[in-house]
């Protein structure tokens, strides 16, 4: 191949960064031209660039590493700076963490002569031609031509509601500076951590009148508690013995079962566990109580164990298992996994205790009325507000897919196709997208969030950064050895 190889990269969150932080070191002897391209911030993503100092990190700080190797990378960079050591502190100083990583693999790369180069153009079309090559579009109107494309676009904006973007009132961004007057009803859609996040960004600007946190489960996530780190004894030889698509779920459960009950010294109960009531003041004061006794709380440890293990779980699961946990049991999984920690908890039920807040279940509608919305219930009843926040979290589907620009227009060529679990089907060995056929795309590579249908748990970081060092090396191997699988010829 004539000239420097070219890659576009399309997003630089921390998923982002943990490519190129992973990638360009091994390619220093390779001719290359890198391009970035990403109009939000660059290095902490939406996420860990919230200016709130409520917004605290909901997993603990010393699993918090952009590092695939050094988990301790985080919690030394904090030392240094003198930036304390708890356990949970504000997200910004991970997203600024995450900068700091950034501009640290752009100097290095520079001093190797890859200098990378950034823009905040949106790239909007991709289309690959005769010749191997992508040619992208962006919303400048500039096109240019890559060898590979690299897709790690974080999350993709939830299109439940969207009815109502664009209506006064309604806030389609719950991270867009909630630009509420102090005296204004707020309706929250939803009620596990993004409507946890606009709930205490409220209180962190002084909003004085109610605020309703509202969803069909009415379910907060569960209050961290003490944990320590658990090493599994099951889990890995289930998983080593385990055939893929041939497990059942009840299998899987029985075996994080058998875990849970090692840790907490007796049977689980499946019933609470699965079937929790709805939030209350009263259930969230019991929970902190339980935090407050400073007994190591078993089940939470075994999860944060497991964590690193939910792709190859998901790997093995047959088809009709993965369809129950997507339908009956993804809500109340993602409520006991991703808690949050007894500071933020006791600042809601403070919320709750002066009638400022109140959580509802049973939200079925949200309706217009005059210069309002109605949040309406399963009961009959409805709540008047003046504005309605929208915190269902991030998108996975069609919809979600077809609301950004770039990923829309794949679809609509049949480069790319849903995953029927969520995000776009991807080759697990290359990163490759597959198209409608199943066939591996050549060049067009899909890291982090995107790829939630294959590998299921996309938003933890320590799972995203291990599958940016696996792209990496893929990447890599390729370059070095002068293959390109841009330019292959398909079944190649």
């Amino acid at each position: 191949m004539s000239g420097p190889h070219r890659v576009l990269q399309v997003g630089c969150g921390p998923t982002g960064t943990s490519v190129l932080r992973e990638l360009l070191p091994r390619l220093v002897d390779v001719p290359l031209a890198y391009e970035v391209a990403d109009p939000a911030v660059m290095g902490p993503g939406l996420a860990f660039s919230t200016p709130w100092d409520l917004h605290l990190l909901n997993v603990r700080a010393g699993r918090m590493s952009l590092h695939a190797t050094d988990k301790a990378e985080f919690a030394r960079w904090r030392r240094e700076r003198g930036l304390g050591d708890e356990d949970y502190p504000p997200r910004r100083v991970f997203g600024r963490y995450t900068r700091d990583v950034l501009d640290e693999v752009l100097r290095e790369s520079d001093a190797t002569g890859h200098r990378v180069a950034l823009t905040r153009d949106r790239v909007v079309a991709a289309r690959r031609d005769g010749q191997g090559r992508w040619w992208c579009r962006f919303a400048s109107g500039r096109a240019a031509a890559y060898d590979r494309v690299v897709l790690a676009l974080g999350h993709l904006p939830s299109t439940r509601y969207c009815r109502h973007d664009g209506d006064p009132g309604f806030l389609s961004d719950p991270y867009g500076g909630l630009d509420v007057p102090g005296d204004a009803r707020v309706g929250v859609i939803g009620t596990r951590l993004t409507g946890v996040d606009v709930a205490l960004a409220l209180r962190e600007r002084g909003h004085r009148a109610s605020v309703v946190l509202a969803s069909r489960s009415g379910w907060l996530p569960s209050v961290k508690g003490r944990v320590e780190t658990y090493r599994l004894a099951h889990l890995p030889d289930f998983v080593a013995a385990g055939v893929p698509g041939a497990t059942s779920l009840a299998a899987v459960a029985a075996v994080i079962g058998k875990e849970i009950e090692d840790a907490e010294g007796g049977p689980v109960g499946w019933a609470r566990a699965l079937s929790p009531p709805p939030s209350s003041a009263a259930t969230l004061r019991a929970e902190l109580a339980e935090v407050a006794s400073g007994r190591v709380v078993g089940w939470q440890s075994v999860l944060g164990a497991v964590v690193p293990w939910v792709p190859a779980l998901w790997r093995l699961l047959d088809e009709r298992s993965k369809q129950l946990l997507m339908t009956a049991y993804v809500g109340v999984w993602a409520v006991r996994i991703a808690s949050f920690p007894s500071v933020s908890a006791a600042r809601l039920l403070a919320m709750m205790d002066d009638g400022r807040l109140t959580v509802r279940a049973g939200l079925s509608a949200v309706v217009r009325d005059g210069n309002g919305f109605r949040m309406c219930f399963a009961d009959g009843s409805a709540v008047p507000v003046d504005v309605v926040v929208n915190a269902t979290g991030p998108g996975y589907g069609r919809g979600s897919l077809e609301a950004v620009e770039l990923t829309a227009d794949l679809l609509r060529c049949g480069t790319i196709v849903p995953h029927r679990f969520g995000g776009v089907p991807v080759d697990e060995r290359t990163f490759e997208a597959r198209d409608a056929d199943g066939a591996a795309v050549p060049g067009l590579h899909v890291v982090g969030d995107l790829t939630r249908g294959v590998w299921l748990a996309t938003n933890a970081v320590e799972n995203s950064v291990r599958q940016a060092a696996d792209l990496a090396a893929v990447i890599a191997r390729d370059l070095l050895s002068g293959s390109c699988t841009s330019r292959r010829s398909p079944g190649t």
